[in-house]
């Protein structure tokens, strides 16, 4: 099957408001005053743009929702999310993206929504809302997942086995209780490695077949997976890659679902399913910008993808710190990512997540710098609450425009003491102890002291 010309896309797409933080409930929490009025100021936006009208409806959660219409067929569905307000998409073939999803981002440009939330420090971050990506087809004819299920199988495997597919797509909620964990992240990996190894190619006909040879695994009975089974049921068989981070314009709709086909496209290809592999420092080195966007130039040129037009994905997931009285000059520092803490969750009657509590105390950052000579510096990290130090690697790739020299880096995890949240960073010639360039940083306020 031509995938191109079959397989469609549906979006999750979620948007919050500037200054979230100034309505209570509106981030989590469905139902708000404040969120109904952008909901309706969005659809009525979208509407206008399209020249089509608006009706009223309900959600599958019994939710009311928004439907913009155009020619008697509904094009978008605004609704309502926990974390924020949430667009869902009918399906399109990857040619018809961009310009389908355009006035989408307009509409919401002109009412004031966004598809990310500010933070204090000059930093945009998720939204922490669903974005989920519906994988299928416009009829059960052309999805390729009905037409072929090993198909299926060796997509969730490959993905797995390349965290650099993964990580730096994802929402804020990463690791163990999150809403898109990978398998190894979920407890009976064991068992489903067994259920990996056993598969026969060509034996089930079905995906029907599939998902009861996988109802019992994590990667069906936990609906926060990534990917998901949980839709391959009928009549929506689909693959849905969860809690991606909301994207912001409109070729980033592209871009992701663009390396999805190659991916497929690659798989057609390939007439066994890859062994899942075990990381056991999933976490720790392989959570780390520098690692994965290593990892994603190397395979990106491999399956004929530009990885440069990518980098805003790694970018934005780990961003540089800036703001503050005496930020460094000869290093920088960035904001790492970790698994969070969740103390607390909040489900519906069917189980269904609806929120977390989350403890911000656990905080992980980046270190770099640029040399054109051989590794010569170190960091000397001091806090009370440091948790652990990185060795300091080199990096070997392109790091990002404007960056001259060879990059070398590490990473530390710190547990934040309120009262005393301000860490000493040095960079120390290594022959010599000279310190090259030393800077404090308030972990608590996210500003150089």
């Amino acid at each position: 099957m031509n995938l191109r010309q079959n397989i469609s896309f549906g979006f999750e797409q979620t948007f919050t408001i500037n200054e979230w933080w100034n309505e209570p409930g509106f981030c989590n929490v469905s139902d708000t005053p404040e969120k109904r009025k952008y909901m309706k100021l969005l659809a009525d936006k979208l509407a206008q743009i399209l020249t089509g009208e608006v009706i009223e409806s309900k959600d599958i959660w019994d939710h009311m929702q928004y439907e913009v219409v155009v020619n008697n067929q509904t094009q978008f569905y605004v609704t309502m999310d926990p974390g924020s307000i949430e667009v869902k998409t009918i399906p399109k073939l990857i040619d018809d993206i961009e310009s389908y999803i355009k006035p989408l981002h307009e509409a919401a440009n002109l009412v004031g929504l966004v598809p990310y939330r500010n933070w204090w420090y000059g930093i945009q971050k998720g939204t922490e809302g669903g974005c989920h990506i519906n994988m299928g087809g416009m009829n059960p004819q052309t999805n390729p997942f009905i037409d072929d299920p090993d198909l299926l199988v060796k997509y969730c495997a490959y993905i797995h086995n390349r965290p650099f597919l993964s990580y730096p797509f994802m929402g804020l909620d990463v690791g163990p209780g999150g809403n898109a964990q990978r398998m190894d992240e979920k407890e009976g990996f064991k068992e489903l490695k067994k259920l990996f190894s056993k598969y026969k190619m060509g034996s089930f006909k079905t995906l029907d077949d599939v998902y009861n040879y996988f109802e019992q695994s994590n990667l069906i009975n936990d609906k926060s997976s990534f990917p998901s089974l949980k839709k391959i049921q009928s009549p929506l068989n689909l693959i849905e890659d969860r809690a991606q981070e909301a994207l912001r314009f409109e070729n980033e709709y592209f871009l992701v679902c663009d390396l999805k086909l190659k991916i497929l496209e690659y798989l057609q290809t390939q007439d066994k399913i890859e062994k899942l592999e075990t990381f056991e420092n999933i976490h720790s080195d392989y959570l780390t910008s520098f690692f994965l966007w290593n990892e994603f130039q190397h395979w990106a040129n491999e399956i004929g993808l530009n990885p440069v037009f990518y980098q805003c994905f790694f970018d934005r997931q780990f961003p540089k710190l800036y703001m503050g009285e005496n930020p460094p000059t000869k290093f920088t520092l960035k904001e790492g990512r970790r698994p969070r803490k969740v103390l607390e969750v909040y489900k519906r009657d069917d189980g269904t997540v609806t929120g977390k509590k989350v403890d911000t105390n656990f905080k992980r950052f980046e270190l770099y710098y640029m040399t054109q000579m051989e590794e010569q510096f170190d960091f000397e990290i001091t806090y009370k609450n440091l948790e652990f130090k990185s060795e300091t690697l080199r990096h070997n790739g392109y790091l990002g425009f404007g960056e001259q020299g060879v990059p070398y880096y590490c990473y530390f995890d710190i547990e934040l003491n309120p009262d005393q949240s301000v860490i000493s960073i040095k960079l120390i010639d290594k022959l010599t102890g000279e310190v090259i360039e030393s800077t404090l940083f308030d972990a608590k306020s996210m500003f150089f002291a």
